[in-house]
């Protein structure tokens, strides 16, 4: 079956299956260890999700939380994809009387990249995705943003800027749909940051905060080793100096935890220059989806998983139940009959606020499938 196929499938049940994203993900979570989220984030999280169509669960999906004792904060991420039922979901939403701004910005980009002949859906496809978090130490709201995945080939680094009008084209848009003003420093710094770039690395997402000032949010993949994502940082600007992130990503290297990883960098650029928060992510290109499935590689992930927890990175507590995430798929029993919910270990990322505090995140992966020969669950 063509995945266009299966989506709609998909798509089909799950609009049966819960009246809102949020009503699904507090029946999914709760099949969760509470160890890993906080309650009332995950509550508040939720509660938000109410507002988004229950189909969001059967496109790609992510959870992040912190896997050390930082404070509990926890961040959603969902895939609206172009053409389908969701995107249209999302469409009317943005119709509908008071709309949040996230989902204004969201119908906006889907409506650019669904144009015929879309330049812009030649730079980042046709995939928007909502980002959602909270945080206790920052506020008891949900903060909520946009972020464009550019299509891999077309914003490689390669010594040359070829690709710059490709790049500004996808930040414009991402500013002008968050409601930023054009700002001729902000660019002359996005610029600078995509000329750092080398061979082998890649524009991996382009976001924004509607209620956020000035800022857009890049990340940068395809970094092998720390010097390279340290040299690439000092190249594009970084000012933060050796901060507790890059002592952390140092000495994993050291410990060989992250032999055969990839790493990537997430910052914001505004028009002052690249700022904090600033995130080191680590991640496993074993993890990739290609033809045969989904995140196929059960053991990647134990050496970082050993050590992080030899370098005092994580709690030991946390640990064995996130080891289950690894690789798993289980039934799920819902409404509209037997579902199957995928769940992968995703990423991990040594964060740092402006203010110094730093913590180590998992991000998880999650999808809700038909059972391919459940009943009940077509159309």
């Amino acid at each position: 079956m063509r995945f266009e196929d299966e989506w709609s499938a998909n798509e089909g049940c799950l609009v049966r299956e819960a009246g809102s994203l949020g009503e699904l993900l507090d029946r999914l979570t709760g099949t969760f260890s509470p160890s890993l989220f906080g309650h009332a984030e995950v509550k508040a999280l939720t509660a938000r999700a109410r507002r988004l169509p229950p189909t969001l669960a059967g496109f790609p999906t992510w959870l992040g939380f912190p896997i050390d004792d930082s404070p509990p904060a926890v961040c959603l991420e969902v895939s609206v994809l172009g053409g389908t039922r969701s995107a249209a979901l999302v469409e009317a939403a943005n119709l509908s009387a008071g709309p949040d701004p996230e989902t204004v910005a969201a119908a906006f980009l889907l409506e650019e990249t669904g144009k015929e002949n879309s330049q812009l859906r030649r730079v980042v496809g046709d995939r928007v995705v909502l980002h959602y978090s909270i945080d206790s130490l920052e506020s008891e709201e949900v903060e909520a943003s946009v972020l464009l995945y550019p299509v891999r080939p077309t914003l490689e680094g390669d010594d040359s800027g070829g690709r710059l009008e490709d790049f500004t084209l996808a930040c414009d848009a991402m500013a002008f749909a968050t409601g930023r003003e054009s700002h001729v420093d902000r660019h002359r710094n996005l610029e600078r940051t995509y000329r750092a770039m080398g061979p082998g690395t890649r524009i991996g997402a382009i976001g924004a905060s509607p209620a956020g000032k000035g800022a857009l949010r890049l990340t940068v993949l395809g970094f092998v080793g720390a010097d390279s994502a340290i040299a690439f940082l000092n190249c594009a600007g970084w000012s933060g100096g050796e901060t507790a992130v890059i002592s952390a990503l140092a000495r994993l290297e050291a410990r060989g935890a992250i032999a055969g990883m990839q790493l990537g960098v997430q910052f914001d650029v505004t028009p002052a220059g690249i700022r904090p928060p600033l995130e080191l992510q680590i991640y496993s290109a074993a993890t990739i989806r290609d033809n045969t499935g989904w995140f196929k590689d059960r053991d990647c992930w134990t050496g970082l998983i050993d050590g992080l927890l030899k370098e005092g990175l994580a709690d030991p507590g946390n640990l064995p139940e996130l080891n289950n995430w690894s690789f798993a798929a289980k039934p799920f029993f819902g409404r509209s009959g037997l579902l199957l919910l995928l769940q992968r270990i995703h990423h991990f990322a040594i964060v740092v606020d402006g203010e110094g505090r730093s913590r180590v995140n998992a991000h998880v992966f999650l999808l809700l499938s038909r059972w391919r020969h459940s009943a009940n669950c077509s159309g």
